[in-house]
């Protein structure tokens, strides 16, 4: 019954989400779709209510785009972060969200980003500012995948919290039908750094610094 449940649960989300014991760290103007218990059953927010945070007991929350727009929810988070920040961004063109990342980096966080090889090449042909604003910051390492195959992840992770979905760290996601889950469970987020860990230990990545 239990293996049920969490199929349920996974399939509902897509990934991972926010936990109820981490409210204080979500910007109090976002308002989760859905908020879960762990491995339990979604409760959905009142049709039509306001924008505000309104997490039920639990570990899970779960957002869609473009209801919500995700920079209400990336950008708060990624500016109180703590410890670290692991990055693994498909598509990265959203300017507040990079400005986080580097405001965290300003203050001594240690942020490692990873990217897709062609999406990363398109994206510093169009608008270099993404990389460069990042440059002669000792506390932001960046490393693309080597192998053309896509790395399609959307997802970062810091001290007690993982951000996973379908919404891309893009200009444009806010417009997209997307979803952006959040998660404090500690099992999730170190199967995340895990994968993030291996991604980054590749040979063949490039390291861009």
């Amino acid at each position: 019954m239990r293996l049920l449940r969490y199929l349920f649960i996974a399939l509902l989300v897509t990934g991972v989400a926010w936990g109820f014991r981490h409210q204080g760290q979500l910007p109090a103007t976002v308002r989760p779709i859905a908020t879960l218990g762990q491995f339990g059953t979604a409760r959905q927010a009142p049709a039509g209510s306001a924008p505000a945070l309104a997490l039920s007991p639990g570990h899970h929350a779960l957002y869609y785009t473009p209801e919500v727009n995700p920079e209400r929810v990336d950008v708060p988070l990624l500016t109180k972060a703590r410890g670290h920040i692991d990055a693994a961004f498909y598509s990265f063109t959203d300017k507040p969200t990079a400005e986080a990342l580097l405001t965290a980096a300003n203050r001594g966080m240690k942020v490692r980003i990873y990217r897709d090889q062609e999406q990363f090449q398109d994206e510093k042909k169009r608008n270099p500012y993404m990389t460069t604003m990042f440059a002669g910051n000792r506390n932001v390492q960046i490393r693309v995948k080597g192998s053309r195959a896509l790395m399609h992840l959307k997802a970062w992770s810091t001290e007690g919290l993982l951000r996973d979905g379908s919404s891309n760290l893009s200009a444009a996601a806010k417009h997209q039908d997307n979803s952006l889950v959040l998660s404090s469970d500690a099992d999730e987020i170190q199967a995340f750094e895990k994968k993030f860990t291996e991604m980054w230990n590749r040979p063949d990545n490039v390291i861009v610094q």
